[in-house]
Order: C-alpha cells, then sequence, then structure tokens
C-alpha cells in the first residue's frame, strides 16, 4: 500500500505542487504516470549528514593507498567544507571505476558504489534523517546501495533488469544537480528530463519503472561529483 499524501503532510504537497519537469513530448503536461518528485526533502544540516554517513561508507572499500592520501589532504586542509558540494573531496582521491564491466547492468561510468545492510546505530540524527523516507515508499522489505559518480560520470539509458529488481526504487540525491532523462521504451518522443537538486527525492513505481529507460546525465555546463542513496523493494522472485 503507496503512502497517502494528507493534508497533514505538506512538505510533500508542496514539493510536488512547486516541482517542475520538462516534458520533451507534446502530449501531456508534468510527471509520467508512478513517478513521484519531492525536491527539497531534506535541508541542508540532513544532507550534509547523509552525504558524510555515505562517504564514509565508500571510503573503506578503496585501497589504503586512497585512504592514506585522503587523510593526508584532509589534514592539510585548513578550511572547513563551507557547502554540500565541499564535502566531496578532488576526484582524484576516489577510486572510481571508469566503466561498469563488472556491473550487472553495465551502464554506469566513473563510479564507486556499495550495498549497504544497515547504518550506523550509534548516530541517532542518521537514523531519524533516514526515517523520515519511510513516509515515501510503502513499508515494505527494502535494499540500499549507494551510488558515487565522479565529476564525468553518468549513468547511460537502460530499463532495470525484471529478474533482478521489485517494482518500485526511491532515489536521494546529494551534491551536484544533474538532469535525470525518462523515455518511454515504446515511443521516444515521451520523453522527460528533469533536474535533481541536492536533498531531492524521487520515487519510480510500476510503470515508470519498467516501461522507461532512465539515465543521469553528464553536466558539462556545471561538473561536480554527485552521490546517490538508492532504496528498492527487495525482488521475490516468482519461482522462489
Amino acid at each position: 500500500m503507496w503512502p497517502r499524501i494528507t493534508s497533514c503532510n505538506r512538505t510533500i504537497c508542496n514539493a510536488i505542487k512547486f516541482s517542475e519537469a520538462r516534458h520533451i513530448s507534446l502530449k501531456a503536461d508534468g510527471y509520467p504516470r508512478d513517478f513521484l518528485f519531492l525536491p527539497a526533502f531534506f535541508s541542508e544540516a540532513e544532507q550534509r549528514l547523509l552525504l558524510s554517513a555515505s562517504l564514509t561508507r565508500l571510503d573503506q572499500t578503496d585501497s589504503r593507498q586512497y585512504r592514506r592520501r585522503r587523510r593526508e589532504f584532509l589534514a592539510k586542509r585548513k578550511v572547513e567544507p563551507s557547502s554540500v558540494q565541499d564535502i566531496f573531496l578532488p576526484d582524484d582521491y576516489y577510486c572510481f571505476e571508469e566503466a561498469s564491466a563488472g556491473h550487472f547492468d553495465g551502464v554506469i561510468k566513473n563510479y564507486r558504489e556499495i550495498q549497504i545492510s544497515s547504518w550506523p546505530d550509534d548516530n541517532p540524527e542518521l537514523i531519524r534523517t533516514l526515517d523520515r523516507l519511510k513516509s515515501v515508499h510503502p513499508p515494505q522489505p527494502t535494499l540500499t546501495h549507494i551510488l558515487h559518480l565522479g565529476s564525468d560520470g553518468e549513468i547511460l539509458p537502460h530499463v532495470d533488469n525484471l529478474d533482478a529488481s521489485g517494482s518500485w526504487i526511491l532515489g536521494v540525491s546529494l551534491g551536484n544537480t544533474r538532469i535525470l532523462r525518462l523515455e518511454n521504451v515504446s515511443d521516444s518522443a515521451d520523453t522527460y528530463e528533469l533536474a535533481l537538486p541536492s536533498g531531492s527525492v524521487y520515487l519510480q513505481r510500476d510503470s515508470t519503472r519498467y516501461e522507461y529507460k532512465h539515465s543521469i546525465l553528464v553536466s558539462n555546463n556545471n561538473p561536480g561529483q554527485r552521490l546517490s542513496i538508492m532504496i528498492r523493494v527487495r525482488f521475490i522472485s516468482s519461482r522462489s
């Protein structure tokens, strides 16, 4: 069952009212069916908290060389990050993979990612912040992974593998604003482009999940790193 958007949930209602998408097709305005967008869901303080926690988890998977280089860089940095984007270190200090040859979908370039089973339970503010997302997605078992794109990283157009994904996926955007493109697999004229600012949340489900290719475009005018926290319903195979 989907969370109801009632008069008491003004944050969500206002977000839907004032958010905008550019629909390239002339068929209709707004968003595709089964798509929800909340452009200012998290405050800057919450974004900083989520980004720092996510980078900490990702950084633990890098080699000792990269971890040492980051420690040395941070020891010399005298100015604290003045914005969410400034929390990222320069691209050279992260072990980005150039192409996703080993990725299941094979569509990601210049990225780091990790699947996580839990967040640190000694940070109650982090847990409270993440719990806010439960008002957006159904109360079902979920899987979470973190995806970090370099300044020239991108996700190519694709539909998630139908044999390994459930009916909905939620994305939290942190860092550089990128364009999400949704293109109907049967009608390329039915295409949407939507800017995803830091702190925004979107939900793809059902028809938008499987009838539209989705991609994250490279930002040529304002390049910068982007991190997303992806939460999806746990897939249960009909054959199990």
